[in-house]
């Protein structure tokens, strides 16, 4: 089971719900549960722009705004532990150049494994943040102190 559910998070892929024309708007699109499984999916799927693939078992489906924020949704097959369940994963560009990840989910089975996913992409989240921060960290300790700021 962890092994199903880390390979749910380490892709960067999320389920969630989704609102309008994302890839137009200046704000990624959020989550609302209220829609339900099949609800979020159609949503996610009548994004304009976004990128859909079969991966890993899941349906992902991603989006993005260019240098400013992406989106990595995916949505359980019958056998996930947390199946169904839908989530998402925001990634924002912050002024620092750092890419902050962010995840919410929308579970509609079994409780206990749709809270032990969300644990799991929580701690990616911190993991992906992390390693942006460092990697950002890196590159300004490379940047000459007489060469122009980026």
């Amino acid at each position: 089971m962890l092994r199903v559910r880390k390979a749910f998070w380490l892709g960067g892929l999320v389920l969630l719900h989704v609102s309008g024309a994302a890839a137009q708007d200046t704000r990624p699109p959020t989550l609302d549960c209220t829609l339900g499984f099949e609800g979020l999916r159609a949503m996610a799927y009548a994004l304009p722009g976004a990128q859909h693939r079969q991966e890993g078992g899941l349906e992902a489906v991603t989006l993005s705004a260019p240098d400013t924020w992406s989106v990595h949704i995916a949505f359980s097959a019958p056998g996930h532990p947390a199946h169904p369940a839908a989530t998402l994963r925001t990634f924002r560009k912050q002024v620092t150049g750092v890419w902050t990840a962010d995840s919410k989910g929308c579970g509609y089975g079994d409780s206990s494994a749709f809270s032990a996913l969300m644990a799991d992409m929580k701690a990616g989240d911190t993991q992906l943040t992390n390693a942006s921060r460092a990697d950002a960290e890196r590159r300004k300790q490379e940047q000459s102190p007489l060469g122009p700021a980026p």
